[in-house]
């Protein structure tokens, strides 16, 4: 029978057996023998190639079943001059290299897991090559090969901000960065662009919280199942958030890294508790959401670090309010408030009251100490320093703001969020 595919980019067509497997027509009919036979049951890897991307072992597979369909074998890997992809590399790089039998299988499975989950876990690494089993040694320093691929992009970024230090600006989305470049606001001599660093992308449990990518954006942020379920404030604050292009590209990262008090998603985070991890020269360190906004579109990041992550408490059964108002849909807040109360629980943040992304720090212990909605409401401009300009004067803006949340502990109370 004839089939007719792609292999390593180049067109094939033979006419082959039709009970032939997949990794005999690579090794017999296109002379690839990086495809190895091994178990010839399925069990061992040694003969995993990409179809379309995906992972497949080819000793389960007839050849016939990848009519039309595009092949890459570990030949397929290194660039057309002889560079080896990254992979490859980190296996060299890191001794995760044995017999040359198992090894090829074990390249293919690993560049499929990081397609899969750009950042993954030491476990996340283990359990994605459990199918492919090496005969000779154990998995360490192959998992060490993994891990280290899958911080290769974010380490460049990394150096290229420590290289330029202040001179540099990061661009993720570019919902803010572009608009400040635009009115020359922000003159950065070097623009690293980070926006295509998907191991930053996920949302993942973590046992009593969920974390967050950076560069997950607003629209993954709002439509994450485990965000709905554990943190339905923070999926429903990103769906208000600008329109859906916006949500398209902008990231939480980049919205909680500018720091803008107008912002919806800082004080979201403030309101929940969340804790920022921030990457640089000296590691990885957390930070709390009090110490995080320093001023007005200023951060506690120094020029060397990126946030890379925001950990956000899990709030089963607490209760929820998202409140702001705006001339259009997708404008900035004139004021808001994102309410956490219940279960002992109690956050309130502020949008657009002050230099920074606010706590209501004083409504939070009136709350705690079981004070009613307008009683504690009545606080929340305490410790403000709300602006004026052409959408409202300061007074407008203390009045409205305890309007809101009140409206917000109400509603927080009586589960009927969103």
């Amino acid at each position: 029978m004839d089939l007719s595919l792609s292999v390593n980019g180049e067109s094939q067509t033979h006419d082959i057996e039709p009970r032939t497997l997949l990794v005999h027509y690579l090794r017999e009919q296109c002379g690839l023998t990086g495809t190895n036979v091994g178990c010839d049951t399925s069990s061992c890897g040694a003969c995993t190639v990409h179809l379309d991307g995906r992972a497949v072992k080819s000793c389960t597979m007839l050849a016939l079943q990848a009519e039309g369909c595009e092949v890459t074998t570990i030949e397929g890997l290194a660039a057309p001059d002889g560079t080896l992809h990254p992979m490859q590399e980190a296996f060299r790089a890191h001794h995760g290299l044995q017999c040359g039998f198992c090894t090829p299988g074990m390249v293919m499975a690993a560049v499929s897991l990081l397609d899969e989950s750009p950042n993954p876990t030491e476990t996340d690494v283990r359990h994605g090559l459990e199918g492919n089993l090496c005969r000779c040694t154990g998995y360490h320093n192959i998992i060490q090969a993994v891990l280290a691929v899958s911080r290769e992009s974010l380490d460049e970024a990394l150096g290229l901000l420590a290289e330029h230090g202040d001179e540099a600006k990061v661009l993720a989305g570019g919902h803010s960065l572009l608009p400040l470049m635009k009115l020359r606001f922000a003159t950065p001599a070097v623009v690293i662009d980070i926006g295509r660093l998907d191991s930053l992308s996920y949302v993942r449990d973590e046992g009593d919280h969920v974390a967050v990518g950076a560069l997950t954006s607003h629209r993954d942020v709002a439509r994450a199942e485990l965000l709905r379920r554990h943190v339905p404030l923070l999926a429903h604050a990103a769906g208000q958030v600008g329109d859906p292009q916006v949500r398209q590209r902008g990231t939480l990262g980049g919205s909680l890294a500018h720091g803008d008090p107008a912002s919806d998603l800082p004080a979201v985070a403030l309101a929940l508790g969340a804790t920022f991890v921030a990457d640089g020269p000296q590691g990885r360190r957390e930070l709390a959401g009090d110490a995080f906004f320093e001023g007005f579109l200023e951060t506690a990041l120094t020029p060397e670090e990126l946030l890379v992550e925001v950990r956000v408490p899990k709030a089963d059964g607490v209760g929820w309010s998202f409140q702001k108002l705006t001339k259009r849909a997708q404008d900035w807040a004139i004021v808001g408030a994102a309410v956490v109360h219940g279960n002992g629980r109690a956050g309130v943040g502020l949008i657009n009251m002050g230099s920074t992304p606010l706590r209501a720090l004083d409504v939070e212990s009136a709350l705690r100490a079981g004070a009613s909605a307008s009683d504690a409401a009545a606080l929340a401009d305490v410790g403000t320093e709300p602006t004026a300009d052409l959408n409202a004067d300061e007074a407008f803006r203390r009045h409205l703001v305890r309007v809101l949340v009140r409206r917000g502990i109400e509603e927080a109370a009586a589960g009927t969020s969103g």
